[in-house]
């Protein structure tokens, strides 16, 4: 080989070295491409624990959390903004990158526009005491969002510079004093289980066990707490803002945010918030505002070293009576884990009501029948619904003013694994006040009148109002007799579902409407009232001459023999010999009476089976 040709392909070989170098140079590789794709910053970001900003003027910003929150170290030491913060990680989180730089691809001029020899924030993130990532942001690109960033390579010495889309400066641009937390105090409602309010003129102590609990108001008095009230009060709290921030000494701060009603100034109120599932407790005071109007007013903390000026709608609704607080409504009763209902009356015998898996049942000529629930229902949304009219008493040594020493009513109600609940009912002598207490309570309450007819004396208008019931398949034979005409029968065969009928002992069976006789028997079977009969008397007068009596003969479902019974129901109108609104009907052995109306009679019975003529 020449040497000529030697050289040639020395050059050669040279050339397309530099060709691959130089594209190696300024294209990515396959890993750098990997890289791009997945971004520049990986990191986890719940774990973060610690948060370092550095400016090119190196002003310092410092985050830190602690448990749920997170605090400034600098420029000064107060709570932090969780928004921005959580909002800062994400961006940072979220950098996507657009190519990587190198330092020679620039010239000084151009190098010294990216920023990156200055670069205006340097940002660490640490968990614990590990780096988690770390940047440096310079100056904005050509292209929209992006910015030039830096980025120490793990794998080798020196910082990678990339071009990048990222919405992190955007944030790191926030003045230092807007990362301050602007809720005086940032709380979730639902963890929040006491609240103190102490004022020159007092204490009020409210608290709960959990979220699920109710409010109790524990002093001055000790009584069931308002829900809405009292979440009205929390929403007033926990929407405080801060408008301005004043830092003062530690030692000039905690002599204003600590001490009781006794060394509270007039114009103040001390609040005290405390978490059992956060085992924390919250202490701030307010001034009171000038007036109801208006929406600013200063407040110091035991638990920020800062004195702030503040705002929130209903400021002065902080400073609040104890009854305002108190639950306004007569009881707070939880159907679904009721065992026993019981009432009693000086006009009544005692009522007994039992549930079973859902269902009433009431104690009545010594056996449970069902109940009604619709009542029972009314009466407990009664209970539940009553606003208190006012709250008479706190303590009465003597009863008799409010009829209490001797009710003329009371109402107990028992829940699952709980001490029964009793609650009396009087009235004052005139009979013109109704007043209601506790059995287990020293508080009177003077209630509306207009709760009584939800709580009946009388025990029948508590029976349930489906009469009878039965099952088709058990059905044999229905006797209708209207009057003194001659009985219709029609017997039916539950295995075949076909019937036959029978007028004055001739067969009528090709007569009958099929589906009228199928409808007959569904009404039947499940025979509803419209009311229970409290007055007997006139009832059973008019029944001695029924003016309709239906026989339904039952046996064993599904078949045709075997042993038989019969339930025999009779109708009268409410006025003799008349075509009335209403009709008194009795089943044969119950001794109870009941309603029903002329339409409702008619659509059990058929339009076309019974026509009810006066009698004469």
């Amino acid at each position: 080989m020449s040497a000529r040709t030697t050289l040639l392909l020395f050059l050669l070989v040279t050339a397309l070295g530099a060709i691959i170098l130089g594209i190696e140079r300024y294209f990515p590789s396959a890993q750098e491409l990997r890289e791009i794709k997945r971004g520049p910053a990986r990191f986890e970001k719940d774990k973060v624990t610690r948060v370092e900003v550095l400016t090119a003027e190196n002003t310092p910003l410092t985050l830190v959390r602690e448990g749920n929150s997170w605090r400034m170290e600098a420029p000064f030491n107060d709570l932090a903004d969780p928004q921005k913060v959580a909002a800062l990680i994400l961006t940072l989180d979220g950098v996507e990158w657009i190519e990587r730089i190198h330092h020679e691809e620039f010239d000084d001029n151009e190098w010294q526009k990216t920023g990156l020899d200055k670069p205006r924030y340097k940002v660490r993130l640490l968990a614990g005491t590990n780096v988690v990532h770390e940047c440096w942001f310079g100056a904005p690109a050509v292209i929209e969002n992006s910015v030039y960033i830096g980025i120490p390579d793990a794998k080798m010495p020196g910082t990678a510079w990339y071009l990048a889309k990222s919405e992190a400066p955007v944030v790191l641009q926030i003045p230092a004093a807007s990362w301050r937390d602007p809720k005086l105090l940032r709380l979730p409602a639902e963890v929040i289980t006491s609240i103190t309010l102490t004022q020159a003129s007092g204490q009020i102590v409210l608290s709960r066990e959990n979220e699920h609990a109710p409010w109790l108001l524990d002093k001055p008095l000790k009584t069931r707490g308002s829900k809405e009230r009292i979440t009205e009060l929390l929403s007033t709290l926990l929407n405080i803002e801060i408008t301005e921030a004043k830092d003062v000494s530690t030692a000039a701060n905690g002599s204003t945010a600590k001490g009781d009603a006794q060394t509270t100034p007039a114009d103040e109120i001390k609040v005290t918030i405390e978490s059992k599932t956060r085992g924390k407790s919250y202490e701030f005071s307010l001034k009171k505002p000038a007036d109801e109007k208006q929406a600013v007013t200063t407040a110091t903390t035991a638990y920020r070293k800062s004195a702030f000026t503040v705002a929130a709608k209903n400021l002065a609704s902080l400073w609040v009576s104890p009854n305002a607080l108190r639950d306004h409504l007569l009881a707070q009763i939880d159907g679904e884990k009721l065992d026993f209902i019981t009432l009693t009356s000086k006009t009544h015998p005692e009522i007994s009501l039992r549930n079973e898996g859902g269902s009433w049942y009431l104690q009545r000529h010594g056996k449970w029948d069902a109940a009604n629930g619709e009542r029972v229902a009314r009466c407990l949304n009664a209970l539940n619904t009553h606003e208190i009219m006012q709250f008479t008493a706190d303590t009465a040594a003597d009863l008799m003013p409010y009829g209490l020493d001797d009710p003329f009513q009371t109402i107990t109600w028992t829940p699952s694994r709980e001490k029964p609940v009793k609650l009396m009912f009087g009235h004052n002598a005139e009979n013109t006040q109704f007043f209601a207490k506790y059995d287990s309570e020293p508080f009177i309450y003077r209630i509306d009148a207009s709760l009584l007819p939800s709580l009946a004396t009388d025990g029948i208008k508590w029976k349930g109002l489906g009469a009878l019931r039965f099952t088709t398949f058990a059905l044999r034979r229905i006797t209708m007799s209207l009057g003194s005409n001659a009985p219709v029968i029609l017997d039916y065969n539950p295995v075949t579902a076909q019937w036959k009928a029978t007028r004055g002992g001739r067969d009528v069976t090709a007569e009958i409407d099929r589906v009228k006789a199928d409808q007959l028997a569904g009404n039947l079977a499940r025979f509803t009232v419209q009311d229970w009969a409290a007055d007997r008397s006139d009832a059973l007068e008019a029944l001695k001459t029924p003016f309709l009596t239906i026989q339904v003969v039952l046996g064993e479902p599904g078949r045709t023999d075997g042993p038989v019974r019969e339930v025999e129901i009779i109708f009268s109108p409410t006025q003799p010999n008349a075509e009335t609104a209403f009709y008194f009907g009795q089943i044969k052995g119950d001794p109870d009476i009941f309603y029903m109306t002329r339409s409702a009679l008619l659509q059990i019975v058929g339009d076309g089976v019974f026509k009810p003529k006066p009698v004469k």
